[in-house]
């Protein structure tokens, strides 16, 4: 099963059983749109409990795609997203 980690307000969250890629195309069109949205994770450590993120243009979140005993990545300008809230 896939992980991916996100850190929202200093905070950890988990999500499983999802793509990089549909993660960072949701938090693309909701930030792009200027409508805010709500993104559905896992709080807690054993037993999860929902969460809710608030994703607008200037939210500060970051994506970790969790892969146990797999090389380092190294990301190309086109692939790393970077949310400026000036766009």
């Amino acid at each position: 099963m896939s992980r991916i980690d996100i850190v929202y307000g200093g905070k950890p969250y988990t999500l499983g059983d999802r793509t990089l890629e549909s993660l960072r195309a949701e938090i693309t069109a909701a930030v792009t749109s200027g409508v805010p949205s709500w993104l559905r994770v896992n709080s807690g450590a054993g037993r999860y409990q929902d969460a809710y993120l608030l994703i607008s243009a200037g939210t500060a979140i970051a994506i970790v795609d969790v892969q146990p005993n797999a090389p380092d990545v190294i990301l190309t300008d086109e692939q790393t997203f970077i949310a400026d809230s000036t766009e």
